[in-house]
């Protein structure tokens, strides 16, 4: 009896635990997701809806080179409604610009769109992707082919950049850099220091010892040259009234690649004053920050004054010369600091850094 007892006992809790369960995944199955945020009634993502207000194409796209994550468009897009999205660029030249992900909150904020594929031919090329409307953005591939040139006793290898806004190409780096800037103050990127219209004879060779710190290689001299070829490799300090290196003076020397003393490489000059202004605009902000954030990864080298010979500024202003005179005595130049980014005028007696632009 005792046995049956418990049998039965038994029986009815497993009853009681079976009902209980069902029960409770009835109620389980019961309760409905409620929608959130960029979900609609189905439980599906909705597709955000916004507008593209403006990009920026950043990145270096050479012929015969592979894309890879430093080739991005970044896109400012005010989002309207939350939700998914999905952008797709046409393909031009072999790359084209992708993205997906979703939009969490309103308002604007910024995408990045990764390049993919390899450009085959250089030249500019027309890219558009849609979000309302079509945004369009252009690129510019350059020749991936090395400019060898000597200086200073040394071998510069020099690859070509362009600005993807002005859709002018430079050269990647200052005359006499070892490399392209890894920042604002990195010194292996400051390069040589030209007096204006000088041809490269030695006397732009700066040693650089860090930062803030350079030495001309090969002296100074305040004997002045009267011919556009002073025939050595000092530094000639311009200590009369116009405070030029050359007296008399010479308005034409650095005008265009055929320029007499053109110091840049085959097909390259220096730009004109004009050109450097340009440049100046297309910064996302015209000082330091905006010049070494630019494609052109400028840099802040100081300069070498014309009184003495001696490295001042190095690691706070950058100079660089221009190919344009200014009034009878002066030529022009740009000067980026922490506060701004100008071209204005100075004497050619001057040692400022040297960067080409393509002809």
């Amino acid at each position: 009896m005792k046995t049956r007892k418990l049998l039965n006992s038994g029986i009815a809790l497993a009853l009681v635990t079976c009902l209980f369960l069902v029960s409770c995944k009835k109620e389980v199955e019961e309760v409905q997701p409620v929608p959130n945020a960029g979900q609609s009634q189905s439980g599906l993502k909705a597709t955000a809806t916004g507008k593209i207000m403006s990009g920026t194409v950043n990145g270096n796209y050479r012929t015969g080179l592979k894309l890879n994550l430093t080739n991005t468009v970044t896109l400012k897009i005010n989002v309207y409604t939350i939700g998914y999205y999905n952008l797709i660029s046409n393909t031009a030249n072999g790359i084209t610009f992708t993205k997906s992900g979703s939009f969490t909150f309103k308002g604007l904020q910024d995408v990045i769109l990764y390049g993919n594929g390899t450009p085959v031919t250089t030249g500019v090329n027309s890219f558009s992707v849609s979000m309302g409307t079509a945004f369009s953005f252009n690129v510019v591939a350059v020749n991936n082919t090395p400019i060898v040139q000597s200086g200073c006793n040394t071998s510069y290898t020099y690859y070509q950049v362009a600005n993807h806004k002005t859709q002018k190409v430079w050269l990647d780096r200052n005359l006499g850099a070892a490399q392209v800037a890894l920042s604002a103050i990195d010194f292996l990127a400051y390069g040589s220091m030209y007096q204006w219209g000088r041809l490269a004879d030695g006397h732009q060779c700066i040693t650089w010892a860090n930062a803030y710190t350079g030495v001309g290689l090969n002296g100074a001299t305040t004997t002045t040259s009267s011919t556009n070829v002073p025939g050595h490799s000092m530094y000639i300090k311009g200590l009369h009234a116009a405070s030029d290196w050359r007296v008399p003076q010479n308005n034409n020397l650095w005008q265009g690649v055929s320029g007499a003393n053109n110091p840049c490489p085959s097909g390259y000059r220096l730009p004109t004053a004009t050109e450097m202004t340009t440049e100046v605009a297309s910064w996302s902000s015209q000082n330091t920050a905006g010049a070494y954030g630019s494609s052109l990864k400028w840099a802040v080298a100081g300069c070498r004054e014309f009184y003495d010979g001696v490295v001042y500024d190095a690691g706070t202003y950058g100079r660089i010369w221009t190919s344009t005179v200014a009034n009878t005595t002066k030529s022009m130049f740009l000067e980026i600091s922490a506060s701004g980014a100008s071209t204005i005028d100075d004497f050619r007696a001057e040692g400022y850094s040297v960067r080409c632009i393509k002809d």
